[in-house]
């Protein structure tokens, strides 16, 4: 079934549509999730939670694909579950880290409006002024919030090299948005 199919199923309120989401994509959602939290039952809820939310913003959206609003959908999900379980202790951990570094670029949010679909367009047109090996690693670390250890040996660079390329990244984002006044 095509992606398409599905998003029709959804605007048509059939509840196989999530069953074929969970079909197709369950296992990609799963480890997203699960690089985020720390338990497989919080990356379930999570993901449970992201359909519903695919449920009750379709319609009236219809993203181009389900897999990439899927993926964000659990991404939000598990980055604020994870906020949540973490709010009490200071540091967070490594994924918490990833995200405050983006902070001075992008300030927090998770809501559905002008802003956000600004930010997304935005970001899409950032990553694709980007080479190939600066858009990867911008994803890994801010999307798959892979941890520096990773991106570096994955590379076969030095945790300090990555360091300072995503440091520039992140200059040149918040460059990016200043010139199209995106939440500065």
């Amino acid at each position: 079934m095509e992606d398409s199919e599905i998003i029709s199923l959804l605007w048509e309120r059939s509840e196989s549509a999530l069953d074929e989401i969970i079909h197709r994509y369950g296992r990609m959602l799963k480890s997203f999730a699960r690089r985020i939290l720390p338990t497989p039952q919080d990356a379930e809820e999570c993901i449970n939670d992201a359909l519903l939310d695919i449920w009750n913003t379709i319609p009236p959206k219809r993203p181009e694909t389900i897999a990439s609003y899927a993926a964000m959908l659990t991404r939000r999900r598990a980055v604020d579950r994870l906020r949540r379980l973490t709010a009490k202790k200071r540091g967070g951990g490594v994924y918490l880290v990833a995200l405050d570094e983006l902070e001075d670029c992008i300030p927090g949010g998770t809501e559905f409006d002008e802003d956000a679909e600004n930010l997304r367009e935005a970001l899409n047109s950032f990553l694709a002024s980007l080479t190939d090996e600066d858009r990867a690693l911008f994803i890994g670390r801010y999307f798959a919030l892979e941890s520096i250890e990773s991106l570096a040996e994955n590379s076969h660079v030095t945790k300090n090299t990555i360091n300072i390329r995503l440091t520039r990244i992140r200059k040149k984002l918040r460059l990016w948005l200043e010139e199209r006044s995106i939440f500065i």
